[in-house]
């Protein structure tokens, strides 16, 4: 528990949190308003719609792996890992408690998003007369986000953990995302099984597969699996690897 604390207070002051915060509503908020500006009333007064709305609460996701990744990899530039691991010497419970930590980051980021969407949808449904249909699982993607964007952060810690550089880990991420990602989805029935997809299938909490995304418990599942994955690969390189005084 001392150590969960130790890698919460790290966090807690790592100034780069509060921009990407600060990023993440500004961006919310720019999206939602610029569809709800543009959009037909009938349209948006429809509960299929504003479900649909609500997974702008999903570009949470985004942060948290970068988040994610930054919080471990900050360590190596700066050459702070090694109080880490003399603080902490058993290497397991180490990245246990930083996967503890980004998770609950993770999560903050995700009710941050929910937070700014729903403000944001709000103020517009009510200077355009329209209400919320919140019955049927139209606010599921809200919570979507948030379980979304702490499974993100756990893949983003795993990822760092095996590159320890920054820079990398972070350029990976960006590079999957926009690039990689969407060329390896073209294959016919591949998409919905990358992490990406598979993150975006959480926030949207369906009952139903889509063409893009599977349905919330095999969604679910798969990002499990690659929290698995990447959080044992990141375990084997850090317990066998010496720690370097700086990084990149």
């Amino acid at each position: 528990m001392n150590a969960v604390r130790a890698e919460l207070l790290k966090a807690r002051t790592t100034r780069l949190l509060l921009w990407f915060g600060l990023g993440l509503v500004a961006f919310i908020v720019l999206v939602i308003s610029v569809h709800l500006a543009t959009a037909d009333p009938a349209e948006i007064d429809t509960a299929s719609h504003q479900r649909s709305l609500f997974e702008a609460a999903g570009l949470a996701g985004v942060l948290a792996v970068l988040v994610g990744s930054v919080l471990i990899t900050t360590e190596y530039v700066h050459g702070t890992i090694n109080q880490t691991f003399l603080a902490v010497p058993q290497r397991a419970r180490m990245l246990a408690a930083k996967l503890t930590a980004v998770a609950v980051v993770g999560g903050a980021l995700g009710l941050l998003a929910v937070a700014a969407t729903f403000v944001t949808a709000a103020l517009w449904f009510a200077g355009r007369g329209i209400g919320f249909h919140l019955g049927g699982g139209t606010w599921l993607p809200l919570l979507g986000a948030i379980g979304a964007s702490m499974l993100a952060a756990a893949m983003g810690l795993g990822l760092g953990a095996v590159l320890r550089r920054q820079t990398a880990s972070v350029v990976l991420i960006l590079l999957w995302l926009l690039i990689g990602e969407n060329i390896l989805a073209t294959i016919r029935g591949t998409g919905p099984y990358y992490p990406g997809y598979a993150v975006a299938g959480v926030v949207g909490a369906r009952g139903n597969a889509t063409d893009q995304t599977l349905a919330f418990g095999p969604a679910l599942l798969v990002c499990l699996v690659y929290v698995a994955v990447l959080c044992g690969a990141g375990l084997a390189v850090v317990s066998r690897t010496d720690v370097p005084s700086s990084g990149d």
